[in-house]
């Protein structure tokens, strides 16, 4: 599956070989593949043709929704406070 910044499908985290890379431009979960920004001093390559510099990244490529990775973590941590009262 190709996610990218301006798909409207949300904020994810994205990892490579279990590695979270962060400025993620785009992503391919079925290829293997990661282009993403690695300074944000260097954004632009050449200021007149607007590149902006990115590297490729190739390995085991995972993407999780923000949404999905709280559940996550809610659901591992045990941590069932709602509809709980204390006295």
């Amino acid at each position: 599956m190709f996610h990218s910044m301006n798909d409207g499908k949300g904020i994810r985290y994205v990892y490579v070989n279990g590695n979270r890379i962060k400025c993620v431009k785009w992503a391919n979960v079925d290829q293997g593949l990661v282009c993403f920004i690695p300074h944000r001093r260097f954004t632009k390559k050449d200021r007149r043709k607007g590149e902006i510099y990115t590297r490729l990244l190739r390995g085991n490529v995972r993407v999780e929704f923000i949404h999905e990775a709280t559940e996550t973590a809610k659901q591992a941590t045990g941590d069932d406070t709602e509809d709980t009262e204390t006295a």
